[in-house]
């Protein structure tokens, strides 16, 4: 009975070991899923990692999916991905230069947007995981200066049906608006230049 168990444990991960991360909170020791932080009250951090098995395309769309649910049960309309050091999560580390020989902490680049980190496990196995802390906010947000976010409704509604089909769907990741002091929200990409003429010159 127990090599009977044993059989039908391994063929149970091997069906499931070439399938995708799934929508879910990740389980302790485990990679694929989400994972959340609160830093206050507006601000969260938030975390969605795939397997091997698990595309960056789907990885960003889980991870802004997630952003949009925790900023709807939050209350919250809308978020706007900001740096680690603005929201508390990091404390910024100021490394003065010394010397003249090369220090290699000089050389650390900051990401202000979610990026895939690549994470390489057992097996030479490589999965991808997005990351960063989300601001929410709603209409009536005390804003000083442009801020470019999304709107949770929208990412919500249109990545629903590619979440709970688990990618089978497929869906378009909503354009983000920008938020400016005494304007109305406007689209970011209507901020853009639109006219493609070149100057070749003479």
């Amino acid at each position: 009975m127990r090599v009977f168990s044993w059989i039908v444990g391994v063929l149970i991960a091997m069906a499931f070991s070439g399938c995708a991360t799934p929508y879910q909170s990740r389980p302790a020791g485990r990679i694929g899923g989400y994972v959340d932080q609160k830093i206050d009250d507006q601000t969260w951090h938030v975390q969605f990692t795939g397997n091997g098995y698990t595309s960056g395309d789907m990885v960003h769309k889980y991870f802004l999916y997630r952003c949009a649910e925790l900023t709807q049960h939050a209350g919250f309309k809308y978020f706007a991905i900001i740096p680690a050091a603005l929201s508390g999560a990091v404390t910024p580390i100021h490394q003065p230069a010394r010397g003249t020989g090369f220090d290699p902490r000089l050389m650390q680049k900051v990401a202000y947007r979610p990026m895939p980190i690549v994470v390489y496990g057992g097996g030479g196995v490589t999965s991808l995981s997005v990351s960063a802390d989300i601001r929410m906010f709603n209409d009536d947000a005390v804003i000083n200066s442009k801020v470019i976010g999304f709107d949770a409704g929208e990412i919500a509604d249109q990545l629903g049906p590619y979440i709970h089909s688990e990618g089978k769907t497929s869906a378009e990741v909503p354009r983000g608006w920008i938020f400016e002091p005494g304007h109305a929200k406007v689209r970011a990409q209507d901020l853009l230049p639109t006219n493609p003429t070149k100057d070749l010159g003479t």
